[in-house]
């Protein structure tokens, strides 16, 4: 499954997030680009934290966290699995929240979806 795709399929601007706190969520504003410790990413999704605090969770942060999942009896990686992956690193330090929202998308994304 390409997983990034189906997430952007999945949601629709203004979507909640659902994040590891129950009751707690970001909204889906759209797909973007971004930059991550000096990296240009072509596909990244915007979310909203609140009317004045966006932030962006690359393509790469998200394929990678779900190929974990998969491999991983559909387990998510636990923090220091993204502080310590070499492509990861630096979006886990910038952008924090994006282990919850990660797990988010892909949990309603595949809910929405067949295996």
């Amino acid at each position: 499954m390409e997983i990034y795709n189906s997430v952007i399929t999945t949601f629709k601007k203004g979507d909640k997030i659902p994040l590891l706190t129950d009751g707690k969520f970001d909204i889906y504003i759209g797909t973007t680009s971004t930059k991550v410790n000096g990296i240009f990413y072509e596909k990244a999704i915007l979310y909203e934290i609140s009317v004045t605090n966006k932030k962006c969770i690359t393509s790469k942060f998200i394929e990678l966290t779900y190929d974990y999942f998969i491999n991983n009896n559909y387990c998510f990686p636990n923090r220091d699995w993204y502080r310590n992956h070499d492509l990861l690193k630096h979006e886990d330090k910038s952008r924090p929240c994006n282990y919850s929202v990660v797990q988010g998308l892909i949990k309603v994304t595949l809910n929405t979806k067949t295996l």
